[in-house]
C-alpha cells in the first residue's frame, strides 16, 4: 500500500505521541530536534524516483531515530507489558469461545482477528485496555468482512503455516491460534521481530506468550526489526520460508499488509490477511469500511 496524504497526517502525530511518552516534560528541545529529523527525513523520501514508499517504511525509520535519540531500546515496553496482562486476563474467554464454536478454524480466525484490535497511537484510532477487556466478548462476535469458504478452504488445506504477528498483547491470542494449528496437524512457523519496533510484539514477548500457552516447541523465525516486512532488512532464514510456496502466510495488522500489499500478487491463493482496519488508507485500499475486522486471501 502506497503512502496517503492522510498517512503524513499519521506519520507527523505518531512521531508526537511517542516523544510525549519518550522524553520527559523538560526536554522539550529534544522532542522538536527529533520532530524536526524525522519530518525531514519525510519530506526528502516522499519524491523518491522509481521507489515505492509505504508507510511501513517512513514508520520504520521513525522509530529508528527515537530509539537513536533517546537511547532507549524499546520505547514502548511499558505499553507492551501492560497489553500483556491484559491479554493474559483475556485468554481464557477465547478459549471458551474457541470450545464452543461449531467451527475450530473459524473461531481461530475470528479471534485472531479481534485480538489485532490491541494497538496504540494510530490517527483516529481510540484503545484503551480497560474497554476491551470489558467488551472482548463482544468484539469476538463482530461481523468480520471475509469470504469465508475461500479463507477456510485455505487454510485446512495447507499443511504448513508461516504466521506473522503484530502487536504485544495480542500475541497471546496469537499463541492460542499457532497452538491450536499446530494440534490439527500443521506445521506452524511464527514470525515476531528481531528487535523492538512500536508495539510489535518481539521475540521475547513471543517466547512469554508461548510459554503461557505452552505452545514453545513451535519453531520461531523472526521477520527482522522493521514494521511489517522489509525484504531488504529480513534474513535469509525468513526469506527461504517467506518465499516458498509450501506455506500460506498468515500476516496479522496493519504494518504487514501495507508492506506486503505491494508485492502480494507473488503471493496469490497462499497469504491470508487478518486485521482491523483502524485507519482510513488501509481501510479503502482493502476495500472495507473503517473500523472492521478483516480477513482477505489474496
Amino acid at each position: 500500500m502506497r503512502l496517503k496524504s492522510d498517512c503524513i497526517a499519521c506519520l507527523v502525530e505518531r512521531a508526537k505521541y511517542e516523544c510525549d511518552m519518550i522524553f520527559k516534560e523538560e526536554e522539550d528541545d529534544a522532542k522538536i530536534a527529533a520532530m524536526k529529523e524525522i519530518l525531514l527525513f519525510l519530506v526528502s523520501h516522499l519524491s523518491d524516483k522509481g521507489k515505492s514508499r509505504t508507510p511501513a517504511f517512513f514508520g520504520t525509520e521513525r522509530e529508528r531515530i527515537l530509539k537513536r535519540r533517546s537511547g532507549i531500546v524499546d520505547p514502548h515496553e511499558h505499553v507492551k507489558k501492560r497489553s500483556n496482562e491484559a491479554a493474559k486476563e483475556l485468554l481464557p474467554v477465547a478459549i471458551e469461545y474457541f470450545s464452543s464454536h461449531y467451527d475450530g478454524i473459524e473461531a481461530l480466525v475470528r479471534i485472531a482477528a479481534a485480538a489485532n484490535s490491541m494497538e496504540y497511537g494510530v490517527r483516529g484510532y481510540s484503545y484503551n485496555d480497560a474497554a476491551f477487556k470489558a467488551d472482548f466478548m463482544h468484539v469476538l462476535h463482530e461481523r468480520l468482512n471475509w469470504d469465508r469458504d475461500l479463507i477456510l478452504s485455505a487454510i485446512r488445506e495447507r499443511d504448513k503455516v508461516l504466521y506473522l504477528t503484530d502487536n504485544a498483547g495480542e500475541v497471546f491470542f496469537d499463541a492460542f491460534v499457532v497452538k491450536e494449528l499446530s494440534e490439527m496437524g500443521k506445521e506452524v512457523i511464527v514470525s515476531p521481530k528481531s528487535a523492538a519496533v512500536i508495539n510489535d510484539a518481539t521475540v521475547n514477548d513471543w517466547k512469554e506468550a508461548a510459554a503461557y500457552v505452552g505452545v514453545e516447541d513451535v519453531e520461531m523465525i523472526p521477520s527482522g526489526a522493521s514494521i511489517g516486512v522489509s525484504r531488504e532488512d529480513a534474513s535469509m532464514e525468513f526469506l527461504r520460508v517467506f518465499n516458498n510456496d509450501d506455506y500460506l502466510v498468515i500476516a496479522k495488522g496493519m504494518g504487514n499488509y501495507e508492506s506486503i500489499s505491494e508485492f502480494e500478487a507473488e503471493f496469490k491463493q497462499r497469504l491470508v490477511y487478518i486485521l482491523r482496519a483502524k485507519c482510513m488508507p488501509v481501510a479503502q485500499s482493502i476495500g472495507v469500511n473503517r473500523g472492521e475486522l478483516v480477513a482477505k486471501l489474496v
